[in-house]
């Protein structure tokens, strides 16, 4: 239920219900970012830690009968998340509900609810961006900038599928990495041979949210929260940071859950009511491993 704060009441129940369903029809659902993170949630806290266990050596050795083996120390680290408030509002008039029928208080909670998805989809998605394991698409390193042209290609997906794979780090559902790129990237993916659309697997196992199709050992998932750089330099070519990930790469800490607010009115005719979203969280990376960037140019982008 949202939390209504008011000096009169502007709204009676019901109407607070329809709109705190029409926020959450057009919030929680869109969220793409969340398939993928660690949660971690404890109300009021200033820091919260996310625990990264490291994988114990291979055991290859026969044992000893009658002989019980050396325990291991179990060790892990922590990677502290510090919560900040994030939220946005818009404001709605009485003259603009009662000509309306109401219609404009439940589109300023859609409104509302789709904008908090999208912001955090994007503070999610910049919270990976920051990651250091980084390649620059199509042997653009010798070259030092990417420029028109430098698409992600068939040898980009090997060779972060092989960074991930060789240090073990766990799938997801279908036995797969997870790859989170802007639509413009996207429709240079479906270009490659032996791209696989959803159509072909949809049957055999649940599909994620916005995935479009598989290719190379990933699951691609677009999102329009995945920053677009413009360089007005000398290349003016847009460049992309394209994710790919595995278990444990990224981490969600919350201190107050995502929530609508309704606030108001407080003009003197109480005509003018507040219609916004409130959190207080933070996203991050949790093991470094996990996570990989290719920093690409699209054939769809400005260049």
């Amino acid at each position: 239920m949202a939390d209504v704060i008011s000096t009169a009441s502007s709204f009676d129940d019901s109407q607070i219900a329809l709109m705190d369903q029409a926020f959450i029809v057009s919030s929680s659902d869109a969220i793409v970012i969340d398939q993928f993170v660690d949660y971690e949630r404890s109300i009021g806290a200033k820091s919260i830690d996310l625990t990264k266990y490291p994988k114990l050596s291979k055991a290859t050795s026969a044992l000893t009968d009658g002989t019980d083996p050396d325990a291991v120390g179990m060790t892990d680290s922590k990677v502290t998340f510090t919560p900040a408030e994030h939220g946005n509002v818009v404001t709605t008039t009485k003259l603009a509900s009662l000509q309306s029928g109401g219609k404009a208080d439940l589109g300023a909670a859609r409104v509302v609810g789709m904008n908090m998805a999208e912001s955090l989809n994007a503070i999610g998605l910049q919270a990976g961006e920051a990651g250091s394991n980084v390649r620059l698409a199509n042997s653009a390193a010798s070259e030092g900038a990417i420029v028109a042209g430098d698409t992600v290609q068939a040898s980009d997906l090997n060779y972060v599928y092989n960074r991930l794979a060789r240090n073990n780090i766990q799938r997801f559902d279908g036995d797969a990495y997870v790859a989170i790129v802007h639509p413009d990237v996207a429709e240079d993916i479906k270009l490659l041979s032996n791209f696989e659309g959803v159509q072909k697997y949809a049957d055999a196992f649940t599909l994620l949210r916005n995935e479009i199709g598989m290719y190379k050992g990933f699951r691609f998932v677009t999102s329009t929260g995945v920053s677009v750089n413009s360089d007005a330099g000398a290349s003016a070519v847009d460049t992309y940071h394209s994710q790919f990930i595995g278990r444990n790469a990224l981490g969600k800490a919350v201190s107050y859950d995502p929530e609508l607010k309704i606030t108001g009115p407080f003009d003197k005719l109480g005509r003018n009511v507040n219609v916004g979203w409130y959190a207080v969280l933070d996203y991050g990376i949790v093991d470094q491993d996990a996570h990989w960037i290719i920093t690409s140019s699209s054939s769809y982008g400005s260049n």
